[in-house]
């Protein structure tokens, strides 16, 4: 990835989904740290992760981060829905241990978001939603 969001050239974790496109949805899959998902073969996630009036995310990785109380970041780049008043696109990631942590991406420009928290094991489902 060269957008500045979370590493670049990280081997990929690939995930499936049958909402691809779908203005909510769920994706499976197991996705180490040290990664970036891939869904439906597709690291490029513009198409298939959207959300009203245009917002959608563009990539998601999950890296190592050596913070106090944090060992783990997930990065994700993309952008709310565009206009005022038209809420957020919320990302959801849930790992192994049955973790969840969330995003909302409400800025109506392409941006990096990121949520750091201590549970290292693997994500195993994202899902995306209006908010």
């Amino acid at each position: 990835m060269s957008n500045g969001c979370g590493s670049s050239n990280l081997p990929t974790s690939n995930f499936t989904t049958s909402d691809a496109g779908k203005p909510s949805g769920t994706a499976q899959g197991n996705m180490a740290q040290g990664s970036q998902v891939s869904i439906n073969g597709s690291t490029d996630l513009s198409q298939i992760i959207v959300g009203a009036s245009g917002a959608n995310v563009q990539s998601i990785t999950y890296e190592r981060f050596t913070g106090t109380a944090r060992s783990s970041v997930f990065y994700v780049y993309g952008m709310g829905p565009k206009g005022i008043g038209s809420g957020s696109l919320k990302v959801t990631v849930v790992t192994a241990a049955n973790e969840s942590h969330d995003l909302n991406l409400t800025s109506s420009s392409l941006e990096c978001h990121d949520d750091r928290f201590q549970d290292d094991t693997n994500i195993v489902s994202i899902s995306w939603a209006p908010a």
